[in-house]
């Protein structure tokens, strides 16, 4: 059966401590250790609110949510999980998820990739199934109108559709902004069962090149992460699938291995994003210094949004879009049941 309904943790990254909420009631909630309050009294259990369109502000936040909401305090924080309809939800991330010049094919690929991530991808939070981060798809409960109407029309036009593996299961299908000229295999980065139904395919996505230096005591941190045990960055081995991502890395010192997503994350998490946009990199030591020199943003993996744009203004369909980059899926649509 599936699912019709995707509860979201939302705001996580701005903890927030009180909020306004206006939409079918308005009300000022704050979080007082670990009791709510609500329009000034206390109240002993979360406070739910019926699905509507709810307008929500707080302190460098103004979002707007169709979904019913849950809140409750933790620590002096409001924990906030909204529940959209499915096709709501996917509507939303592609908004959100995607540049406002995006074509509309693409916009229509993307949709029935969010779609698939979402229903394969099991809850993933303690509060909710999903957040609203890149952890599992960016949904910002903001943005152009007239995109968001775009977004909707797209979902709309593919409801239903998802990506299936051989063996029934929907693909887990990933997405990232820009591959750099080629896809890389979701086995060498994810591991083993391969859950996407997407290879490491040639793109005619833009190189989108990138630099970062960075303290070589941070290349150090991020490999005895990657590896699970210390590791000095002179002795690290960067090993390389065909698209040029690093999927395994090497400590010669001590024989561990770990991934090259692993690596790519660890560095990512403490550089910056901005810094280490993909795992399509070389790397050069100097000094107390390391040069690393990419291509492309994000896993590379699945569904590329800088070359589906590209392919679709010349003429490509949504689902030309996804049997290039998801080779080993199929769509199903609702009537083939």
């Amino acid at each position: 059966m599936v699912d019709t309904q995707v509860d979201v943790r939302i705001l996580s990254k701005h903890r927030p401590a009180r909020l306004r909420l206006d939409g079918p009631r308005s009300l000022e909630v704050v979080a007082s250790g670990n009791t709510l309050v609500v329009d000034g009294r206390p109240q002993p259990h979360s406070l739910r609110l019926d699905a509507g369109r709810w307008h929500v502000r707080g302190r460098g936040l103004d979002r707007g949510y169709d979904a019913a909401l849950s809140l409750e305090a933790k620590d002096g924080e409001l924990i906030v999980v909204a529940t959209f309809a499915l096709e709501t939800y996917v509507a939303a991330v592609t908004a959100s998820e995607t540049e406002v010049d995006t074509p509309f094919e693409a916009l229509r690929a993307q949709a029935i990739t969010a779609r698939s991530y979402v229903l394969a991808s099991g809850k993933r939070h303690d509060e909710a199934r999903a957040c609203d981060l890149t952890h599992c798809q960016v949904l910002r409960g903001e943005g152009f109108a007239r995109h968001l109407r775009r977004a909707r029309d797209a979902t709309r036009s593919t409801e239903g559709i998802v990506l299936r593996l051989p063996g029934g299961a929907v693909a887990l299908a990933p997405f990232h902004a820009s591959c750099g000229g080629h896809t890389a295999e979701p086995v060498a980065v994810f591991g083993a069962p391969d859950l996407t139904g997407a290879a490491a395919v040639p793109d005619r996505c833009p190189a989108s090149p990138w630099r970062a230096v960075v303290p070589r005591a941070l290349v150090t941190a991020a490999a005895s992460v990657a590896v699970g045990g210390p590791a000095q960055a002179e002795d690290l081995l960067l090993d390389r699938d065909s698209s040029g991502a690093v999927v395994r890395v090497v400590d010669r010192a001590s024989g561990r291995d770990g991934s090259g997503d692993a690596f790519f994350r660890a560095l990512g998490a403490r550089a910056g994003w901005d810094r280490i946009r993909s795992a399509r990199f070389s790397m050069t030591l100097g000094g107390d210094q390391a040069l690393l020199e990419g291509q492309g943003h994000g896993h590379g993996v699945g569904l590329c949004q800088a070359g589906a744009a590209l392919l679709a203004r010349q003429g490509w369909t949504a689902e030309q879009l996804l049997a290039h980059y998801f080779p080993r899926a199929l769509l199903e649509k609702p009537r083939d049941k």
